[in-house]
């Protein structure tokens, strides 16, 4: 059986969390993750971080089966990102763990439809073990993220030439939004469901406007870069979107960026999609070195759609039906509305 979390699961996840496998390698490093307060704080009133918790105890194959899979909620869209699922598949039942994980994954993709989520997403490290069952369920993976690491934030004795950015503004936002469609391809476009009109797609995972920063460089009056800032527990991710003919400023836009990043941090991440892979270079020249890479994968579920039926209205032989005097009102009423 699979079920949402109650409390008289906690010994389960305390027991499981330390087996298991992060799905977004961002939260897996700036937030180092437990699983039990993760899981609880869906009982907290008025709680932000809606993240949710399937918790599976059944018998599978003549033995008992257990394990659990969180995922957590956009705030401001029909998506949801898979974030840790347990037990891990390297254990040492591979097979009963692989099942394990098709039951949750599939349970969680038919749960989130129903309640109006489009599209579920999750980050898995490139050659996991977990890439070939998510595409037996049905994701598919739409881009590659590669993750730098820098043991340290640079101290800048001196002031640097220029700083360049500046932090976004509510104006900015239409602007950002145009940079990234003319740097990200269709297809990738397409897999996170961008309109044409959506200007915030490259924010649609936002971690919330306290610790998730945004800054803009401008030649001019036309934006040309923009950056992002996540901040941790005593780390912060760094994501820069930059146009192509800018290239020649990615070194000093990198520097700027390290800037920016609050002294208490005491490592930095810095990540950049396949199709820039040009700002590497940067990366490097600036004291990172690589630690990962992510596959984005992406699945649309199907959302149940609640139609009217009509039914036809009784009636005897030769007589014509009509409507009551009480379903008139309603039907006078609804025209009413409609026409305000």
């Amino acid at each position: 059986m699979i079920r949402s979390f109650q409390l008289p699961d906690a010994p389960l996840i305390t027991q499981l969390q330390a087996h298991g496998t992060h799905l977004d390698l961002r939260m897996a490093l700036l937030w180092p993750h437990n699983s039990l307060s993760a899981a609880v704080s869906a009982y907290v009133p008025l709680s932000r971080r809606r993240l949710r918790t399937l918790v599976l105890k059944e018998q599978l194959n003549g033995s008992q089966a257990t394990g659990f899979v969180q995922y957590r909620e956009r705030l401001s869209f029909p998506e949801a990102d898979i974030m840790f699922c347990a037990p891990a598949l390297d254990s040492t039942n591979g097979e009963h763990a692989r099942r394990i994980w098709q039951k949750l994954i599939s349970q969680l993709v038919v749960r989130v439809g129903e309640h109006g989520i489009q599209r579920v997403y999750a980050r898995l490290l490139d050659r996991a073990l977990e890439l070939d069952l998510f595409w037996q369920l049905g994701f598919s993976a739409y881009a590659r993220e590669r993750t730098y690491r820098r043991n340290d934030v640079p101290t800048f004795a001196e002031p640097l030439p220029e700083e360049l950015w500046r932090p976004q503004r509510s104006r900015d936002l239409w602007n950002v939004g145009q940079l990234y469609c003319q740097v990200t391809p269709k297809l990738v476009q397409q897999a996170e469901n961008l309109p044409q009109t959506n200007a915030i797609a490259p924010y649609r995972d936002s971690f919330g406007g306290s610790i998730d920063r945004r800054y803009v460089w401008k030649v001019k009056d036309d934006l040309r870069a923009a950056l992002r800032i996540i901040r941790g527990h005593h780390s912060c991710w760094l994501q820069l979107m930059m146009h192509p003919q800018e290239l020649d400023r990615a070194d000093a836009l990198v520097q700027d960026a390290m800037r920016l990043v609050p002294p208490r941090s005491e490592r930095l991440f810095i990540s950049v999609r396949e199709y820039q892979s040009e700002l590497e270079g940067a990366f490097l020249r600036a004291g990172f070195s690589w630690l990962a890479t992510e596959m984005l994968m992406v699945k649309h579920t199907t959302v149940l759609v609640r139609e009217l039926v009509r039914k036809q209205l009784p009636v005897i032989e030769g007589i014509e039906a009509r409507p009551t005097v009480t379903s008139t009102r309603l039907i006078t009423q609804k025209t009413a509305v409609g026409r305000r």
